[in-house]
């Protein structure tokens, strides 16, 4: 973390940014449905941590958002549910961003350091140059964000910076289930941010895993994507034993 950086970033003015102010309308795509881009769109804002735990998705909010119809959004809410990004609560239907317990925190964890670890310790043999000056430039930038207390930029950038390196693992299918499971990561993220000294912790293991990929190091990439999973599973337990759930849901 840079000079000047906050001990956490999701405080005061900082913590009113996020949500629907960092999504842009939709620039439609020739060949590609309404219904895709829009679903695209909004799984990479969960992925992102744009969108935040207890947080409802609004048809009408989001349609407008976007700039397409109320029915492309609603197909789209109905995949990002049946793929566990979003839930329906209340006699309203209404979607919303799952809130997680410990339980299912912890399992996502595990489940995170085996399918991760194993598609970073296989980047470390397949990664390009060209990829990796990617990944580096993507450490930079939540560098910068976490000195400048970005939440916003540091979040695309981390989920920029671990989709880079599944990708480099050049395995399809193990990259499906990694992105999954991040749509109910992304958001916990944005609520880790909040512990002091998370970013340190986080931006030290990134540089760690950045020099291993640039070193071929295949067991050393492993060890620091775990440690940046588990050490943030953990700020992240910190976080919800000390915020009563009320508290958590965005106002």
């Amino acid at each position: 973390m840079g000079p000047g950086a906050e001990p956490g970033m999701e405080s005061g003015a900082e913590a009113s940014r996020g949500g629907w102010s960092q999504i842009r309308p939709i620039a439609f795509e020739d060949g590609k449905t309404a219904q895709a881009q829009v679903y695209e769109t909004l799984r990479g804002a969960l992925m992102s941590g744009h969108l935040r735990p207890g947080e409802d998705i609004s048809l009408r909010q989001a349609a407008a958002t976007l700039g397409t119809s109320v029915t492309p959004v609603r197909e789209a809410l109905r995949q990002l549910e049946i793929e566990g990004g979003l839930e329906v609560h209340g006699r309203n239907r209404t979607c919303r961003v799952p809130l997680v317990g410990p339980e299912a925190l912890a399992e996502i964890r595990d489940i995170r350091v085996e399918l991760e670890g194993m598609a970073t310790e296989r980047a470390a043999a397949l990664v390009t140059a060209a990829q990796l000056r990617l990944v580096t430039n993507a450490c930079r930038l939540m560098e910068r964000a976490a000195g400048t207390g970005d939440a916003d930029l540091y979040l695309e950038n981390n989920w920029r910076f671990h989709s880079l390196i599944y990708r480099a693992a050049r395995r399809p299918r193990l990259l499906e289930m990694i992105e999954r499971l991040w749509l109910s990561t992304g958001p916990l993220v944005r609520l880790a941010l909040s512990k002091p000294g998370h970013l340190d912790h986080s931006m030290e293991c990134h540089w760690l895993v950045e020099r291993a990929l640039r070193s071929g190091d295949a067991p050393a990439a492993r060890s620091a994507i775990l440690r940046d999973i588990t050490g943030a599973a953990r700020d992240l337990e910190d976080v919800l034993e000390t915020t009563p759930t009320d508290a958590r849901r965005p106002r």
